[in-house]
């Protein structure tokens, strides 16, 4: 008795469905990720203090990639409203925009310097941060860009690079992602 088997035969399109399902899903768990840290940490997450033990996640995007630049991009809007206890308000969300470019820049610098790409985002968005707090509080630029940058720092740059290292050295989001 012979038995035939059937390929399942995947179409171009229903792969790029897969494909864009699949960045979907883990954009939206990154960003779930990084919503439910700052939240956990919220005394120190928001304000002068800045120290965003979240900010440890962006370390996975150079091995993530895409999902987790949209992941971050999102999950720092979520993260930056008002009624989660962002103290600054509606002009937190302007952090949105160095956020998503400074995570895209980290992940073209991947190959050359994980650590450089970490430091220029930690340095972006000290500067934005400050200018964000200076606006709504009148807070002194001279005093908050380096305390801001140095908790953003911290987190991203040094925390970061760690957690990139470790994930790195295991192989388990090169085998995912391909990176």
């Amino acid at each position: 008795m012979t038995s035939t088997r059937s390929a399942i035969q995947i179409t171009e399109s229903e792969e790029k469905l897969v494909n864009r399902t699949q960045v979907v899903a883990t954009a939206a768990v990154y960003a779930a990720m990084y919503v439910v840290l700052v939240l956990a940490f919220s005394p120190i997450s928001y304000g002068v203090i800045n120290l965003r033990v979240a900010n440890i996640l962006i370390g996975l995007i150079p091995l993530i990639g895409w999902p987790a630049i949209l992941g971050q991009a999102l999950g720092v809007f979520i993260a930056n409203q008002s009624a989660l206890g962002d103290t600054l308000g509606p002009i937190d969300l302007i952090n949105v925009i160095p956020s998503f470019v400074f995570s895209w820049v980290l992940w073209k610098l991947r190959n050359k310097s994980v650590f450089l790409g970490l430091t220029l985002y930690s340095v972006a968005l000290g500067i934005s941060v400050s200018y964000a707090l200076n606006y709504a509080f009148n807070l002194p630029l001279v005093v908050e860009i380096p305390q801001v940058t140095a908790g953003i720092f911290i987190a991203t740059a040094v925390l970061g690079y760690l957690l990139y290292k470790a994930v790195y050295r295991s192989g388990i989001l090169q085998r995912r992602f391909g990176t």
